[in-house]
């Protein structure tokens, strides 16, 4: 007779992650992040699962994040609460211009546009402003961060988000008070949930750092043996403070060192598992990537979903693996989908999984547990209630914690090794490699350096400013593809934290610290330069049948990280009649897909294989190696010279949206004047 086989565990990981935005010269934090998210996604998930008793997760909290709600309850306030505080009359025309820059940071279509007074002042933005403007957007942009359980339990957001516009100063006020109100639940939560054991908390190192490349930079050889390497940086001795100073910063603020740890951008070696297990941690999680790695060539997915013992130079470790794909989803596809119908998907993915990995699987879901909620409807929360009352629902899943599962079924396989790499593409390709990453690197290492030899108290002094300079954040905005409205800030707190450790030291820092490092690069978008005649010919086009096109990079470019997104750029271009559209797929990306364009008012399905149809009528296309090529007459759908015209894109498979371009709102082609080629001509 079979043995019963019982539900599989789902474990989600949640990351909560912020770098630290204290200027060492004013200890001021300049960016309002860790507060602005406290009052959405992380009180958000502590209220959710209190709304959900039956549901298990694992929540990671980064010791610098938690630095800094401890600092704005205590009495810090970051540079935008100055901004959002000091009354519109007061406002000086330097502070009137950063309200301007800064206070339209937030999603653009959920944020935004939902409200008839942001979109009109973000339509408004080069054109001055009165008093009154600038009351609206300082209210505006703190009401539209708000999350799902702060809109429950407080019916101030609700009277403010009816009102929409002609704000007080006193009720400015009241909706900053009232996210400080918040902020000192945040923490109590989590510990209350913990206490229960309904949540799992565990840490990442302290400043969040990439371990293996702290440990020594050469590691990216073992991953990205082609990449050019900065100047050798290795300093192992920071890693274990990193580790160390983490976990006892989350002792000090939950009662106990955590079992687990979530490394930084899911960042593995073996030298950076040693040191883990080294200094106490039970288990971690990481990427697939790094698994499927050491395994052998043709092993079954199904091993993925189990835990594996791994024996360090520093003894035992217990290792767990994301699944990336189920992880993405959550990030990335779920946000343009209908929360029901999303949350079936995945738990419909889950029992899949559920009934081929057998008894005792475990399958982790880890992800940002902050960024993709913004582009929810409802900040996330419709969706996640669909999907936790369908796990609770479903007999052969169970939610639980990691340290929960692991008392119950301790790792059945041992590995040998584990590779080296991240959750990105399973290598340090986003923080290391590129001219600017390395420069960066470089001035690092001379900094840290500097510090060996010095008088122990100055040395101390200065290795706290390049702990803080060692996190991963620096790296991934200097390079490509990400990018922001504060990439100035980022690229200045951490040449500021490497400044402050010369001072610490006594010496004057280097001049080139003055400077930025480097300004924007890579693919940027450009319009069209000419008219262009595409011969949708068999085989590849020509360079010249698109010379001159327009160019718009369709990469995610924020806080997050997609692993396999489709397109990675559209060309487009005109002839007098015809818009042009060009997709260029992203490498390796799973073309198995049907992409609908929305042109105007219309929607064009393009099948693999298939022609397109605009109604009743065949389109000019063609596919070939992966690019998608269509040509739209301008007037059939609603165009007209010098006019323009609205453009979604969206890959669709099965039923579900899994990628949109842009990720709200939509792109604006100007179709070209009767007059357009002639000025095009230079002298």
């Amino acid at each position: 007779m079979k043995g019963t086989v019982g539900p599989a565990s789902v474990a989600f990981v949640w990351h909560m992650h912020q770098p630290g935005y204290v200027d060492p010269q004013s200890d001021v934090p300049i960016l309002p992040w860790a507060r602005l998210h406290a009052t959405a996604a992380y009180f958000d998930m502590a209220w959710l699962h209190a709304q959900h008793p039956n549901m298990r997760s694992t929540v990671n909290f980064v010791p610098v994040l938690i630095d800094q709600l401890e600092a704005c309850v205590a009495g810090t306030r970051d540079r935008f609460w100055d901004l959002s505080r000091k009354p519109a009359r007061d406002l000086d025309a330097q502070e009137r211009a950063a309200i301007k820059a800064h206070f339209f940071s937030v999603h653009r279509e959920r944020g935004v546009r939902a409200r008839p007074r942001y979109w009109s002042l973000l339509n408004r933005r080069e054109k001055a402003f009165n008093d009154a403007d600038f009351r609206d957007l300082q209210v505006l942009f703190n009401l539209a961060w708000f999350g799902a359980a702060a809109r429950v339990e407080y019916p101030l957001i609700a009277q403010m988000e009816a009102k929409g516009r002609g704000f007080r100063e006193d009720e400015k006020r009241k909706i900053l008070d009232l996210q400080i109100a918040i902020l000192r639940r945040v923490l109590d939560l989590y510990r209350d949930l913990a206490a229960t054991g309904q949540i799992e908390l565990t840490c990442s190192p302290y400043h969040h750092p990439i371990l293996p490349l702290l440990i020594d930079s050469e590691a990216m050889a073992r991953c990205m043996p082609d990449a050019p390497q900065p100047p050798r940086f290795a300093f192992p001795e920071d890693a274990v403070a990193q580790v160390a100073n983490g976990r006892a910063r989350h002792a000090q603020t939950f009662g106990a060192a955590p079992e687990g740890m979530w490394p930084a951008e899911g960042a593995v070696s073996p030298e950076a598992c040693a040191i883990m297990a080294g200094q106490g941690a039970r288990w971690i999680a990481t990427d697939e990537a790094q698994l499927f790695e050491v395994l052998p060539a043709k092993a079954q997915r199904r091993e993925l979903y189990q835990p594996y013992a791994l024996q360090t130079a520093e003894g035992p470790l217990t290792v767990i693996f994301r699944d990336r794909a189920l992880s993405d989803l959550l990030g990335f596809t779920y946000a343009q989908n209908p929360a029901k119908a999303a949350a079936a998907d995945l738990v419909g993915r889950l029992k899949a999984i559920a009934g081929d990995a057998g008894d005792g699987a475990l399958i982790t879901i880890a992800l940002d547990g902050e960024n993709p909620w913004e582009a929810y409807v409802g900040h996330g929360a419709p969706f996640l209630v669909a999907l936790f009352d369908a796990i609770e629902a479903a007999p052969t899943l169970r939610a639980t914690t990691v340290q929960a599962h692991l008392a119950q079924h301790p790792p059945r396989k041992t590995l040998k090794t584990i590779g080296t790499g991240s959750w990105i593409h399973g290598d340090f390709s986003i923080w290391i490699g590129k001219p600017v990453e390395n420069t960066a690197w470089g001035l690092l290492g001379e900094a840290r350096r500097a510090a060996e030899g010095a008088e122990p108290a100055a040395r101390a002094a200065a290795l706290e400013h390049l702990y803080a300079a060692e996190g991963s954040d620096w790296f991934w905005w200097y390079g490509e593809p990400f990018q922001s409205e504060q990439d100035a800030e980022f690229d200045r707190l951490f040449r500021a934290r490497l400044k402050a450790a010369y001072i610490a030291l006594g010496q004057v820092p280097p001049s080139v610290l003055d400077r930025p490092l480097a300004t924007r690069s890579g693919v940027e978008a450009s319009p069209p330069r000419q008219l262009i005649a595409p011969q949708f010919a068999p085989g590849p086009s020509t360079y010249y049948e698109w010379s001159g096109a327009g160019a718009l990079p369709l990469a995610e470019a924020g806080a997050m990280h997609q692993a396999q997104p489709t397109f990675h750029r559209l060309r487009y271009g005109f002839d007098a009649e015809t818009v042009y559209l060009r997709l260029e797929p992203a490498p390796d990306a799973d073309l198995t897909v049907r992409v609908r364009v929305r042109l105007g008012a219309w929607a064009i399905d393009v099948e693999p294989g298939q022609p397109a149809m605009l109604g009743e009528t065949p389109l000019r296309t063609k596919q070939h190696a992966g690019v998608l090529e269509i040509g739209v007459p301008i007037a059939a759908v609603g165009g007209a010279p010098g006019g323009e015209l609205p453009l979604v894109i969206e890959v669709l498979r099965g039923g579900l949206c899994v990628a949109r371009y842009p990720t709200a709102g939509e792109l604006t082609l100007e179709a070209p004047s009767a007059d357009f080629a002639l000025g095009q001509w230079s002298a």
